[in-house]
């Protein structure tokens, strides 16, 4: 079996285990009796065989299902330039429906609370939020992240918010070089804080990069994905050298955001939390 089949086979279990069983007797599994001769649906496997407080859900990216790419006042991301690009998608295809999360995520997050997932893990389109980068806040994309906050509460699933999920910017590619320039670290802790800042109150699971190492790897060095530079390629490069750079400045913005948050947030939004309680 492949990995990929593993990991497959493994949601398909959890899933299961999730949706089976719950609801009942505080999560424990309703037993059916088992028929003659045949085996038991999974060997019994439910809510009740994971640990306490084990966590089903269910992950997307901005890119991969909100749509309205061009509106809403979205700028564009380093992705949208590659897909529009003939030749470098199958299909040319791109993101700019998708599933449209954007219009629809009431939809979707009544499929996630009718599959009993517990949290959802999504990301936030730095574009969407400062379409330029850096500079002036899109207001429409703060009232759509809050109402999708608001929702997932309010159907009782706990939000999981990934900060960057591939998705840079294409302004800032352009204006400094992205994630090769030192000054990518400073916004992208500026942003960070600004989301702890106007969701913290209700968010309290963060993610600060979605496997970063696929993005100095297939950017940098092999030149499979977004701004596509390698020693040989036509945009530039140097594989040798570039793939750390980015790692380097991955870590360090890491780093910032995790010192804003703790540093200004964290323990704030603790207090009052137990103010409330």
């Amino acid at each position: 079996m492949t990995a990929r089949s593993a990991r497959c086979m493994l949601l398909l279990l959890a899933l299961v285990a999730a949706f089976h069983g719950h609801g009942h007797g505080g999560g424990a599994c309703v037993r059916a009796t088992k028929a003659p001769g045949r085996p038991r649906w999974l060997g019994g496997l439910s809510r009740a065989s994971f640990p306490k407080g084990f966590v089903f859900g269910t992950a997307t990216s901005a890119y991969q299902v909100e749509g309205m790419a061009t509106g809403g006042g979205r700028g564009p991301s380093i992705w949208d330039a590659f897909a529009h690009t003939p030749g470098k998608v199958v299909g040319n295809q791109n993101a700019d429906v998708t599933t449209d999360q954007y219009h629809r995520y009431k939809e979707d997050v009544n499929l996630m609370k009718g599959l009993n997932f517990d949290a959802y893990r999504f990301s936030i389109s730095w574009s969407r939020i400062f379409p330029d980068s850096e500079g002036k806040v899109n207001e429409e994309g703060v009232v759509y992240y809050n109402n999708l906050i608001d929702y997932l509460l309010h159907k009782g699933i706990t939000p999981y918010v990934n900060l960057y999920h591939y998705d840079l910017p294409l302004a800032l590619e352009k204006k400094y070089g992205g994630w090769l320039n030192a000054k990518t670290v400073e916004l992208f802790a500026d942003y960070a804080d600004f989301c702890f800042k106007t969701f913290g109150d209700r968010v309290t699971h963060w993610f600060t990069f979605n496997e970063p190492s696929r993005v100095a790897i297939g950017g940098y060095d092999i030149a499979t994905t977004p701004p596509q530079r390698c020693t040989k390629c036509s945009a530039g490069g140097n594989s040798a050298t570039e793939p750390y750079i980015v790692g380097h400045n991955f870590l360090l913005a890491h780093g910032y955001a995790v010192a804003r948050y703790r540093n200004n947030y964290q323990v704030f939004f603790y207090l009052n939390y137990k103010s409330i309680l």
